[in-house]
């Protein structure tokens, strides 16, 4: 992720602190999700899957669609008609490991095969920034069709939150009919969302 164009316009203190933490602190949510994935799901998937909770390397095709939401920078004047576009690599979701830096305790993710059912049980606390909003909405949309609990009608369940760093407020993320309700906060931060089964 490049947050340099966002540092070089900060204050000292802001600047400072971005320079430290390796992000713009004022922007970080914690995000706090357990979902079980049903067995069904394909290898590829899986790989994915794996490869963003960093139990894998990153597979050469993301059939889940992180790969659709990257960074673009220009490579020369963006103004000029002419000038080429590079696209950033793609970055797994879930990965980051040890102490947190802005939400306190630890950050985890975990994808383990259920024991007593087909399929995996998948638990994250991560620190996220709302340019990782995209791939996460899009993980959330798979996950909630890809859920042990997606069929069951009008029945919703807990799947976790999302939390401003700041804030005692949580965010709710309720499944529901094969859905992950997404909190406003990501709406308001993936404008240009398209749902894959529009």
């Amino acid at each position: 992720m490049a947050f340099s164009a966002r540092v070089a316009g900060l204050g000292t203190i802001e600047a400072m602190a971005s320079r430290r933490y390796g992000v713009p602190v004022g922007d970080i949510y914690e995000l706090v999700l357990s979902v079980d994935v049903r067995a069904d799901v394909t290898d590829d998937e899986l790989a994915e899957l794996r490869w963003h909770v960093g139990q894998g390397p990153r597979p050469e095709r993301l059939p889940i669609g992180t790969g659709r939401y990257v960074e673009t920078y220009p490579l020369g004047d963006p103004g000029d008609p002419d000038c080429e576009w590079e696209d950033a690599e793609p970055t797994p979701v879930f990965a980051q490991r040890g102490a947190a830096r802005r939400v306190g305790g630890a950050l985890v993710a975990e994808l383990v095969a259920r024991e007593h059912a087909d399929g995996w049980a998948l638990t994250v606390r991560q620190e996220l920034h709302p340019d990782d909003f995209y791939r996460l909405r899009v993980l959330l949309h798979w996950l909630g069709r890809c859920s042990v609990g997606a069929h069951a009608a009008d029945v919703e369940s807990f799947a976790g939150h999302l939390r401003f760093h700041e804030s005692t407020e949580i965010a709710p993320l309720v499944l529901s009919n094969g859905r992950i309700r997404v909190p406003e906060d990501i709406e308001s931060h993936t404008p240009h969302w398209e749902d894959p089964e529009v």
